[in-house]
């Protein structure tokens, strides 16, 4: 029998995709698997991409600056960062998918949201 692989599975996959630019363009380490998601590294940078499935499952993700001893800063959320920058509104950044393929479509509207957001970002 062959089986649809499971929800979270497809999110990371899928996320490994649309978030590839930030490994071949970006400077960002290959993805590491994190607690219903991935995190992507880079000196000056971290960016998380989580799937929260359940009753109202969202995908979210989190910008979060990385000081030159590897110490966390807070971070925000990317709809708050793409609309803070002036890139667009937050609802161009919706986190809320409850189908299969609402969670896939979210995940290719984060990354693109992320491309147009990292030129924004102030350089170290």
């Amino acid at each position: 029998m062959d089986k649809r692989p499971l929800l979270p599975e497809e999110f990371r996959a899928e996320a490994r995709t649309a978030f590839g630019f930030l490994v071949d363009d970006e400077g960002f380490r290959p993805p590491e698997e994190i607690d219903g998601g991935l995190r992507y590294r880079r000196t000056d940078l971290m960016v998380r991409i989580w799937f929260l499935g359940g009753a109202e499952s969202e995908v979210l993700t989190r910008v979060i600056p990385l000081a030159p001893d590897g110490t966390r800063g807070s971070g925000a959320w990317l709809d708050d960062l793409y609309a803070g920058t002036g890139c667009g509104r937050p609802r161009d950044v919706p986190a809320f998918a409850s189908t299969r393929r609402a969670v896939l479509r979210r995940v290719h509207q984060h990354a693109e949201a992320l491309r147009r957001l990292l030129p924004c970002l102030p350089v170290p």
